[in-house]
């Protein structure tokens, strides 16, 4: 690669609140402006994370008001045209299907897509099918876990050397184990009990992260502990059920829905424990965010999940399906001070030593400079 500025311009769905979406914020911070410029382009809307772009100094481009009428065919090869970028990086399923073809049938052919999870093709063949076209026409595939590139090689034919399996990563001197005056102190941010104990869940409130799961959990700790609140950080479509479904369980006392949580920070510094009770992931930032802030972890072994945590060792894994083994994991949690310790001083070690966001960033960079150097 020459030793001029290469121009690098990743387009995502939305910049509403996502994993993906945190993670292409990190990303974009930490890379090397000494070596590539860098501007954001989502498919529409604007969404929480526009802001945090702009704070970092990184120009975003909303190509369009909303997803229908789709203005985002037309802006996009305006923009295309006036940014003019070495390298275009996708995000998310929509980016992938629409703006990837648009960008080869223009002779773009730098070209990489970044999977974060899966989901489209484990539900309907004919998006598997489209997924496995537009990836054909990509550079370079970067998967977030080692069975999302098993899936992309044995269910969309990609073939293995274009397909790079890079874990997300963390800002490991953001995000840190809280001492207690910043437990007592982010509880009182967010309205929580500084006395009680907090189980929380963190995510889009979508069929996906299967937060009804995580009610009936509840329901069914609070019978043996009562002195637990159950805090959902998110937003989503399933609001309305979810409150609803609080209320039938008869758990509304103890649960808190805290909207949108823009300093994740003191989210974390709040809790005792992360639940995760999603169907499926790749590998989640809430996961690496709540490890590198020390708060032990309970979770089904998913994906990604089970690539980055050890039962035990530092997190609470159950097998996937195994909704009585979360509810027991919790309770061995809340019960063994020991062995919640043990899993918090791992779980943070795992982070520094294999997740740094630095490092990641490093090897996006390599594989940037391998599609140029082709």
């Amino acid at each position: 690669m020459t030793d001029m500025k290469r121009k690098v311009l990743h387009v995502i769905d939305s910049l509403d609140l996502g994993g993906a979406q945190t993670l292409l914020l990190e990303i974009c911070r930490n890379l090397n402006r000494d070596k590539f410029d860098v501007e954001v382009a989502c498919m529409h809307g604007r969404g929480v994370f526009a802001e945090e772009f702009e704070k970092a100094s990184i120009k975003v481009h909303s190509l369009s008001p909303e997803k229908w009428p789709p203005h985002y065919i037309s802006n996009f090869l305006k923009l295309k045209k006036s940014f003019q970028p070495d390298i275009v990086h996708f995000h998310l399923f929509g980016s992938n299907l629409i703006a990837k073809p648009l960008a080869a049938l223009l002779g773009k052919r730098r070209l990489i897509a970044h999977d974060h999870c899966n989901d489209a093709g484990r539900k309907n063949p004919l998006l598997l099918f489209a997924d496995a076209l537009t990836n054909r026409v990509s550079s370079k595939v970067i998967a977030v876990a080692a069975s999302i590139s098993s899936f992309l090689m044995c269910y969309e034919g990609i073939d293995h050397d274009r397909v790079i399996t890079l874990p997300n990563g963390v800002d490991v001197q953001a995000f840190v184990p809280a001492s207690e005056t910043d437990r007592q102190n982010a509880r009182k941010a967010l309205g929580i009990s500084t006395d009680a104990i907090v189980i929380g869940g963190v995510g889009r409130l979508i069929e996906q992260k299967n937060f009804v799961r995580f009610l009936e959990v509840a329901a069914h700790v609070l019978k043996k502990t009562p002195n637990v609140i159950f805090v959902i950080a998110g937003t989503g479509p399933q609001f309305d059920l979810l409150r609803e479904r609080a209320v039938r369980l008869n758990i509304s006392n103890h649960v808190r829905f805290l909207g949108h949580v823009s300093n994740r920070i003191v989210l974390y510094q709040a809790l005792d424990v992360l639940l995760i009770t999603s169907d499926f992931e790749g590998t989640p930032m809430v996961l690496l965010e709540a490890m590198a802030s020390g708060v032990p972890l309970v979770s089904q072994s998913l994906d990604g999940i089970g690539e980055v945590c050890t039962n035990t060792l530092d997190a609470m894994l159950v097998a996937k399906g195994d909704e009585s083994g979360l509810l027991t994991a919790v309770n061995r949690l809340l019960a063994d001070e020991k062995l919640a310790k043990g899993l918090s001083e791992n779980a943070r070690k795992t982070i520094l030593n294999r997740y740094d966001i630095k490092k990641l960033v490093r090897k996006i960079e390599a594989v940037y400079e391998d599609v140029l150097n082709e």
